[in-house]
């Protein structure tokens, strides 16, 4: 068993690799885990089961579960943020729901440190686009939203980053997004960074559980970032 200090369990399944961490109050990484799959349903709680083993802890042994959020992969979120209540609901655990993107962002930043870098996470929306926002490093909150996050064509994510681009400051694309669409982004580039990690998604829910802004149980729902493809039409009247 690792020690009696607070440790948080953490996931993000926003995109085809569903990422588990164990964190202690600190930030510290205790374990870490991750599989990659086209639907996360069959492997998620298992991962979470193992982080858990690792360590020697129940669910409800917990001081926190913190859980990407996205936006990301529809099926990816329900998934992830249904197995976090699952976990946290019966033991009274609090639950944290961070930005995919932000989560992205810490990762892009921890690789590529400087004040001059400007993170710009994109993330698969499918349809030909991406998700993307722009963020630069801050000392209290990690990351600091610059521009709010948008749904873009790669084509129009260049139009956009235009106007913040400058000779003072480093653009870092990276994201499964950034990925898929490398050919259309080339004026630009991408960065390899794997995320959002897990473990960005715990050092950013710290930060809420620090603030006091714990996720109401029954009416979180993740940050989907456009309409589901299937809807419920209302009846008549």
């Amino acid at each position: 068993m690792t020690s009696t200090r607070d440790l948080f369990l953490c996931l993000d399944t926003s995109t085809p690799t569903a990422r588990v961490a164990i964190l202690d109050g600190d930030g510290a990484v205790v374990f870490a885990t991750e599989a990659t799959a086209e639907r996360h349903s069959s492997h998620v709680l298992t991962l979470c089961a193992a982080a858990l083993a690792a360590v020697g802890r129940t669910p409800a042994q917990l001081a926190g579960i913190g859980c990407g959020g996205g936006p990301g992969s529809f099926t990816g979120l329900r998934v992830g943020l249904a197995a976090a209540k699952g976990l946290a609901l019966p033991t009274e655990v609090p639950l944290f729901v961070v930005s995919s993107l932000e989560a992205l962002a810490l990762d892009i930043l921890d690789a590529r440190r400087g004040s001059d870098v400007l993170a710009v996470p994109c993330l698969d929306a499918g349809k030909g686009e991406v998700y993307a926002g722009a963020y630069a490093a801050d000392p209290a909150r990690l990351v600091r939203e610059t521009a709010p996050a948008v749904r873009l064509t790669p084509a129009d994510v260049i139009l956009w980053l235009a106007p913040r681009a400058s000779p003072a400051v480093s653009l870092i694309l990276a994201g499964n997004g950034a990925e898929r669409h490398r050919a259309a982004l080339a004026t630009v580039g991408c960065s390899a960074v794997a995320g959002p990690s897990a473990v960005s998604v715990g050092r950013l829910a710290l930060l809420q559980r620090a603030r006091g802004e714990a996720a109401d149980l029954t009416t979180a729902v993740p940050f989907y970032g456009r309409p589901p493809d299937i809807t419920v039409k209302r009846p008549p009247g």
